[in-house]
């Protein structure tokens, strides 16, 4: 259907829209087998990932007359607002009732879900069964809602549209940039990498704001670094040029002819050493422009779906602990500013010890059986376990020391390092990956998603 055209990229979820729009349009021939069309459809996601978009390109391919009800009065018109659409859409039905934004129908959190809005509107969907009346929502947080609303019944489906990734970012950014004025460096590809669980609003607003550097520094096309100055600075709060005046803080001395270099440079080289050592490729973007007033930097890593939920945190605690163990590979004690890194290590491994088990199954923390020894054993543990990982991204750092360097100096020169030129390092070093065990890092390439709660992207936190 040429309406769903409008719809950049998210085939499997097309696909679905195109079927109910199918079901809408030609209820007759489904009426044939004894199979009525859905009776609603609930699409719910984070907000920017086109679910508007998705459904009134539904409304128009279902050939129906719609009849929309957003949140737009005070909370006593608006109960009448939603019966007034309801029984609009009855009497001239075939058509869709479109509940936008139906989560900010009312104020309640989701501890208290029986808002006179939703009970509102759970009584005109079950008013209006067997009268032809489609019932569409968008949603940005499900859980919102009472599970009595959301049910079959009156939601025979439920779509969640998650924010792009792989083929379908790569799609939609390529959408987005086309008709722009663009360089030869632009890495489609790249971006699509780097952005990976961004949302198409994000997408677009960047694309958007890189235009806008690119036209006050009067350039005739829009280059990566524009792209990287709009990111930063969209992203992080900083613009890669934010430090100019202190390029020198980076590289202020010579010592035996080498440039001495900030301990900065070399607490987020450290991050990106280890983790490019372990699991080639999981860094997108590596910079001391800084992610807040002051001195600091930060490490991008991408959403890596081929490694399992358990080695991906051994895998980032590890990382995490990389920006100590940098320094003090060169000084001899672990830097300052490091706090947060062993904040995020430390809830890593305790949540491996007590939901994973990988110290035993006498350290599982279940509820029923939580007491002080427990804790203070799994705390031990938690202890061990750190001291163990630190010593390992020590090992690593060392037996590469040259492609640490390599990655300090052009970060030190650059500011800023993108995957491609990660790799192009990498490329030029010999890599030492003979401590991979076996017990202690598993089979980290596996044909299988990480789990939502790990797959989020995590930075090097402000130093």
């Amino acid at each position: 259907m040429k309406e769903f055209d409008r719809i950049i990229g998210y085939s499997a979820e097309k696909k679905e829209l195109e079927q109910i729009a199918d079901c809408l349009r030609n209820s007759d021939v489904y009426k044939k087998l004894g199979v009525n069309a859905p009776g609603g459809l609930l699409l719910y996601g984070e907000p920017g990932v086109g679910k508007t978009l998705m459904s009134d390109c539904l409304i128009k391919a279902s050939g129906r007359k719609a009849f929309v009800c957003r949140k737009n009065k005070p909370n006593g018109e608006f109960i009448n607002e939603i019966t007034k659409t309801f029984e609009q859409a009855k009497e001239n039905a075939p058509s869709v009732v479109f509940l936008d934004d139906m989560d900010k129908f009312a104020n309640e959190d989701e501890r208290h879900r029986d808002a006179e809005e939703y009970v509102t509107v759970q009584s005109c969907i079950d008013e209006i069964k067997g009268k032809d009346v489609f019932v569409l929502a968008t949603v940005n947080d499900i859980q919102r809602l009472p599970r009595s609303l959301t049910r079959a019944g009156r939601f025979d489906r439920r779509l969640e549209i998650n924010a792009p990734r792989g083929a379908d970012a790569l799609e939609i950014i390529s959408h987005y940039l086309d008709g722009k004025s663009l360089a030869e460096n632009i890495d489609k590809q790249y971006i699509a990498r780097l952005m990976e669980g961004d949302s198409c609003a994000k997408l677009e607003t960047l694309i958007n704001e890189a235009g806008v550097y690119a036209s006050f520094d009067r350039a005739d096309k829009i280059t990566m670094e524009h792209f990287m100055r709009a990111y930063l600075r969209s992203t992080y709060g900083r613009d890669i040029n934010d430090d100019d005046d202190d390029d020198d803080d980076y590289c202020n001395s010579k010592s035996e002819g080498k440039k001495m270099i900030d301990d900065t440079v070399w607490h987020e080289a450290g991050h990106a050493t280890v983790s490019e050592v372990i699991y080639p490729g999981s860094v997108t973007l590596v910079s001391v422009t800084g992610v807040s007033s002051g001195k600091s930097g930060l490490t991008s890593y991408s959403n890596i779906n081929s490694i399992l939920p358990l080695d991906y945190s051994k895998f980032r605690a590890v990382g995490s602990l990389a920006g100590a163990a940098a320094i003090e590979q060169r000084v001899g004690v672990p830097g300052n500013g490091a706090s947060r890194d062993f904040d995020q290590a430390f809830d890593m491994v305790r949540d491996m010890i007590e939901d994973d088990c990988i110290c035993g199954f006498h350290l599982h923390g279940s509820p029923y059986r939580n007491s002080e020894n427990l804790n203070s054993s799994i705390e031990k543990a938690t202890a061990a376990k750190i001291e163990e990982y630190y010593r390992k991204a020590k090992e690593i750092l060392s037996l590469n020391s040259e492609f640490f360097e390599k990655i300090a100096r052009a970060l030190a020169e650059k500011k800023l390092l993108t995957a491609p030129e990660i790799q192009a390092i990498r490329s030029e070093c010999n890599i030492e990956r003979r401590y991979m065990k076996e017990e202690t890092y598993g089979s980290f390439i596996a044909d299988r998603r990480r789990s939502d709660r790990r797959r989020n992207r995590i930075l090097s936190p402000d130093r």
